[in-house]
């Protein structure tokens, strides 16, 4: 018995290690460690339903990187390297094409920060109300907000944008 306690006791102890290392920072900067990115969880609805047939195309500082895949159920995931611009074009036939830019510049000092959660719905081509000059601007704009401590899009933006789309305002900044 007297054995089996010290080796029960360092079994114990090697199966905690990895929960106890997965639960610490493993930096304390970001210029100490490589391959710092921004996790983006996005979703395409069609009038508030899944969407199909949709393509997610990404672009990194205006250079095409290629087309994300998707899932059945509408869903893409990506992986954003840190201090960059990328643009997202979400294309799906007989629908507007929604554009989104994520500026992914953090603080130096900021080693924890959360996901990004993106939700796009498309509209129908010609959908009415809508002006066409403003379905050739991005849909928002994301970047870090410190005050919110996560990667926000800008409100202001997205307000002026949709409610142009709208044909509602004709407000401008």
């Amino acid at each position: 018995m007297a054995r089996t306690l010290p080796f029960l006791a360092a079994s114990l102890a090697l199966a905690m290690s990895p929960l106890a290392i997965a639960q610490r920072t493993l930096v304390d900067a970001r210029d100490q460690a490589e391959g710092w990115y921004l996790p983006v969880h996005g979703e395409v609805t069609v009038q508030g339903k899944t969407a199909e047939d949709f393509k997610v195309l990404l672009y990194k500082n205006n250079e095409a990187l290629g087309e994300v895949p998707v899932t059945k159920k509408g869903k893409f995931e990506l992986e954003l390297d840190i201090d960059n611009v990328y643009t997202v074009r979400i294309i799906k036939d007989g629908f507007q094409e929604k554009m989104f830019n994520i500026d992914t510049a953090l603080p130096k000092e900021l080693t924890k920060y959360p996901a990004y959660d993106c939700f796009v719905n498309l509209l129908p081509v010609n959908a009415q109300g809508v002006d066409v000059f403003y379905t050739d601007f991005p849909s928002a704009i994301v970047r870090y907000d410190e005050t919110q401590g996560g990667f926000y899009h800008s409100e202001h933006y997205l307000d002026h944008i949709q409610t142009r789309l709208a044909g509602v305002a004709t407000a401008t900044f």
